[in-house]
Order: structure tokens, then sequence, then C-alpha cells
């Protein structure tokens, strides 16, 4: 397996059998550091050992995951997921805000009380911004979105 630029690349491993066959590429740090286009094609450090690395899995995994990558594309499972999305903002607003993951109570009675009281600050929160005019925080773009809007 060869580097677009026609370098051999350094190392392959596979990984253990409890989990998918994948095999995993590292370029030289040697190759990639003269290259004009390092900065767009790894976070790799300048002082590490390897440059780009890259992971591999089998053909009919890869095309799967391909066909699911076209699926998210479509309104049909935007709309689907715009319900998804809404979920886990509450659940990680309920997480940050109130800590609920942990509770502070013994017993089944006191702890649902919590999560109950919880639920009950996260709704004033919510009142209060939507009463106050309060725009809801920006949504954060992968490193990979990041690049694609560069491009």
């Amino acid at each position: 397996m060869t580097q677009t630029t026609g370098r051999p690349c350094g190392t392959r491993s596979h990984n253990g059998s409890h989990h998918p066959p994948i095999t995993r590429v590292h370029f030289a740090a040697a190759d990639c550091r003269p290259c004009p286009l390092r900065s767009a094609c790894t976070r790799a450090s300048e002082k590490g050992r390897y440059g780009r690395s890259l992971t591999l899995l089998p053909r009919e995994q890869q095309e799967v995951l391909d066909l699911r990558r076209q699926e998210q594309q479509t309104e049909k499972w935007k709309k689907r997921y715009d319900t998804r999305a809404g979920v886990e903002g509450t659940i990680s607003q309920a997480v940050h805000r109130t800590g609920i993951r942990h509770t502070r109570y013994t017993g089944l009675a006191k702890t649902h009380l919590g999560n109950v009281l919880a639920a009950t600050a996260i709704n004033i929160i919510r009142l209060d911004a939507w009463l106050t005019g309060t725009p809801l925080g920006k949504t954060r773009a992968s490193h990979l979105a990041r690049l694609e809007l560069a491009a």
C-alpha cells in the first residue's frame, strides 16, 4: 500500500480478535514533514514518531459505512435525527447543569425526587431563556466538517 505521493507506508497492524478486523497504516514522520499538504492531511505532531495514520475497514464494512453516510444526507434522515438531537441536548443540559448522573441521596424515593427536581430546574432554565430571548448555543463543527468548509 502506498501513500498518494507514492511513498511507502510505515507500518501495518491488525486489531485483536474481539473487535472487527481493521488495518492501521502509519506513515513515517520523515515522509510527512516535507509535504506541502501536511497541515490539510494530518494533525500528527511535528516531533512524533509517525506522520499520518489511517484506519482501514474490510471492504464490506466500508461499503455499509459509506451507504449509511449517504443516508444521513437525505431530508428524511435529517428530520428523524432532529428529534434525537433535541433529546441529546436535553440530556447534556441535565448532566452539565444539575449533575444528574450522580445522586446525592440514598434510596429510590429520594433519588427519584432528585431527578424530578433536576427536570424541573431544566424546565425553569429553558423558560427563563425563552422569556429573556437568550440565544441558543452554537453547534460545534467536527475537524472533518471544518476541513470541508475550508475547501
